[in-house]
Parts: structure tokens; C-alpha cells; sequence
């Protein structure tokens, strides 16, 4: 695109138009959209326009055909293999309203993702001994940024070593890419591992004592917790397995953690093993593994967020419970609110979504109650009959001046002891 003086604005794509001010001389902006999703357009721009001041974007929420119960993120990736900016400062300001969201940069960043996401999520904390070999861990943060995708196991390293013990499930164990720790990935005798990575974590939080599925996901995590999710496809459990073996194979060859170079999902580092791994592309890669992609190849080949992988999943449908033993687990509605969260190396904006943990839920069925905790509630039963029950939950929740919700079912498959 071709920048004349006094012509200073252009449409990058549908509903994104750029202005930029004080453009004295011509200037060429190289740019292309790379990728449009469902939900997300990349915008890639070249380094041969790195050096234009102010520019603004625009976002025309009609234009994105957004709905009433969602949201326009903008994501900058600022350089071509970090969020953090290279050198110089690099500031973000975001603004809203009704109609359109102006995003202004005091320089071009290397790339945009612009994604419609949901106003309300719901979430389910089940407990571990409900979930699958497989199944998908995700926590939330400011515009999804930062935020984090896990695997759960529920096998030790011996046991993902073999095609026996299919469905064996220790309630505890998960994988991940995670960078705030150094210190190797067998850091408990529970076996939960993260990956080692040459990120000092002095600066960081310790979580040696949250490195259970109970404890971090259910506990320290749990405000900003999805819900353990699933793949919406078919899988079996020889292809479950296959994605552990694969994690544990990752841990065992010394695999480092990155942010920026892996986040299409891995990098090879050539003459070693030692591939490089964000989490969310350790997930993508581990599912390849098994044949089953979540997000399409074509739509990761640049690049690949948590948020992209997450709008692919569904949260856990069923679970399976003893006839007389107690159900308990957590269940809250996410709700999007636009809150002050000031400029660090993460966020790069003084404003962002924000998803806020509320208890705007209502179970529609007679089984069962739910005990209000302020910000979450208590899902609790004893089922004293064998038998397949479907427990519908409404998560609500008031965003734009009025009520939005929506209704998860979950199938509890009550069995004799």
C-alpha cells in the first residue's frame, strides 16, 4: 500500500481501517492477511514498514458481524519471534464503544490477530477422576493474553509407555510447556511435569506447591480456570495414550519452553531432540501425534494462540459416577468486562477483557443442588439409582446492559459400585 501525504488512512481488510498522522513524505506499508478464520484475521506487517509512527486502527464491530454476546480482541505479536518489544518502547492504548474498538501503537507491530470471542464462557471444575486421558486445560487472561492450554494424563510415565491400562486414571497427573519454572519436569512424586527452559524464575511465581491437577488447576488456578475441555471429534483410547506417550517423550528428550518461535506449534532444533515448545503448540503437536489436529494445519502454519485452540473444544459432555458416592465440583460463569490492567510486557495495553469469575449460575434439574460461594457455586449430589441423568446448567450473566447466557448439559452416567 502506497502512503501519500494528506491520504493517510487505508482499509487493511473488511472492517479494519488503519490512519496513521503526520505522514510528511510518501511511505510504502507492506503488509498481507496471512490467515482468516472463523473467529481471527492475522495481519502480518513486513519489516520494510516497521518504521511508520501512530498508526490507529479502527474495528468496525458491524462490519465483524459481532454479536451481542461477544467481543473484538486485538492481539499484537510485536516482533517477529516475541510479544515483548524489541528495543525501543512499544505502547499500546485501547478504547470502546457501541460500534467500534480504536486500538493506537506508537509503531507498526510485526502482526495483528483480530478475534471475536465470547462475552460468557461457562465452566465445569471437574475433578480429575472424571476426565479422560487427553482432555484440554485452559486458563483465561487479559484478551487470552497471557493465557495458558495444558494436557491432562492421569498416567505415569511407565504406564503412557504401553497399550495397556487404557482408562487408568491417577486424578492428578497433567502436562505442559510452562516457563516459569527451571527445574526439570519431574518437580513432585505425583510425576505432574513442566517443561525446563532457560527462563530465570526468580522473577516469576514458585508453583512447586500447585503442581497437581488439584491443586493449580482447581485451586490456585481456579478463578481463571475454563473447565477442563474435550476434543470434539472422534478419538479412541489407543489415540488418547499416543498423546501422552508423546508429552512424556518431549519431557524425557529435555524439550525447552519458547514464546514467539514455537507458537505455531513447535520448532526443530537441528542435529538434537530438544524441540522448542510454547504450551499451546505442545498440545497441537502432541494431538498431530494421534492423527487428530484441533485447529486445521492451514490455520496454524504461522501462528497459533490458546484462544484459536480453545474455540475448538467443547467443555466435558459426561461424566461417570458410583451409585451413593458424592459429586462436587466447582461450575461459575466467565464473564467479560473491560477493566484497567496497566502496560507490562504482556499485556501492552492499559485496558483489556478481562473474564471475571461470577456465580450467575442456575441448575434446571431436580438432582442435586448448588451452593452459592459469591463468586462461583457448588454443584453437589449422591445419586441413589442406576441409571443416565442429564443435568442442564444455565450460566448467565449482565454485559452491554443486558442479560446473556447459555445452557451446558452435562450427562452423569451413574453405575453400580
Amino acid at each position: 500500500m502506497l502512503l501519500l501525504p494528506g491520504d493517510n488512512s487505508f482499509i487493511v481488510s473488511r472492517g479494519v481501517t488503519v490512519f496513521f498522522n503526520g505522514v510528511s513524505e510518501k511511505e510504502t506499508i507492506v503488509y498481507e492477511v496471512q490467515s482468516v478464520s472463523e473467529r481471527t484475521i492475522q495481519v502480518v506487517f513486513h519489516e520494510s514498514s516497521g518504521s511508520i509512527p501512530g498508526p490507529v486502527f479502527e474495528l468496525s464491530h458491524d462490519e465483524f458481524d459481532l454479536d451481542d454476546d461477544q467481543i473484538l480482541m486485538i492481539q499484537p505479536l510485536l516482533s517477529a519471534t516475541s510479544f515483548a518489544p524489541a528495543g525501543e518502547e512499544f505502547q499500546v492504548q485501547c478504547s470502546i464503544d457501541s460500534f467500534s474498538t480504536f486500538v493506537r501503537f506508537t509503531k507498526l507491530p510485526y502482526c495483528l490477530l483480530i478475534s471475536k470471542a465470547d462475552a460468557l464462557y461457562t465452566a465445569q471444575h471437574l475433578p480429575g477422576k472424571y476426565l479422560l486421558e487427553g482432555d484440554l486445560l485452559y486458563h483465561i487472561g487479559p484478551n487470552w493474553i497471557p493465557s495458558h492450554s495444558a494436557v491432562y494424563l492421569g498416567v505415569d510415565y511407565a504406564t503412557a509407555m504401553t497399550d495397556e491400562c487404557l482408562g487408568l486414571n491417577d486424578g492428578k497427573t497433567f502436562g505442559e510447556s510452562y516457563p516459569f519454572l527451571t527445574h526439570g519436569y519431574n518437580l513432585v512424586e505425583e510425576g505432574v511435569f513442566v517443561f525446563p527452559n532457560d527462563i530465570e524464575n526468580h522473577s516469576f511465581v514458585n508453583l512447586f506447591n500447585y503442581d497437581t491437577y488439584e491443586s493449580r488447576w482447581l485451586k490456585y488456578w481456579s478463578s481463571g480456570f475454563t473447565g477442563a475441555m474435550r476434543y470434539s471429534g472422534d478419538i479412541t483410547p489407543l489415540e488418547r495414550r499416543q498423546i501422552s506417550r508423546y508429552i512424556f517423550e518431549e519431557a524425557n528428550h529435555g524439550a525447552m519452553w519458547s514464546v514467539g518461535l514455537a507458537w505455531s506449534g513447535y520448532l526443530n532444533l537441528p542435529f538434537t531432540k530438544q524441540d522448542i515448545y510454547s504450551c499451546v503448540g505442545l498440545v497441537e503437536k502432541a494431538y498431530e501425534s494421534a492423527g487428530r489436529n484441533i485447529v486445521p494445519l492451514w490455520e496454524d502454519l504461522f501462528y497459533l494462540n490458546s484462544f484459536e485452540q480453545f474455540s475448538r473444544t467443547i467443555p466435558v459432555p459426561e461424566i461417570t459416577s458410583p451409585v451413593g458416592e458424592l459429586i462436587e465440583f466447582r461450575v461459575n460463569a466467565l464473564i467479560a468486562e473491560w477493566r484497567f490492567v496497566g502496560y507490562d510486557k504482556w499485556s501492552f495495553s492499559d485496558h483489556a477483557w478481562i473474564w471475571r469469575s461470577t456465580n450467575g449460575v442456575e441448575l434446571q434439574s431436580e438432582a442435586g443442588t448448588l451452593l452459592d460461594k459469591h463468586d462461583h457455586c457448588i454443584f453437589r449430589w449422591t445419586p441413589q439409582e442406576v441409571g443416565d441423568y442429564e443435568i442442564p446448567f444455565r450460566f448467565f450473566g449482565e454485559f452491554g446492559e443486558k442479560t446473556i447466557e447459555k445452557v451446558h448439559t452435562l450427562t452423569i452416567h451413574v453405575v453400580g459400585e
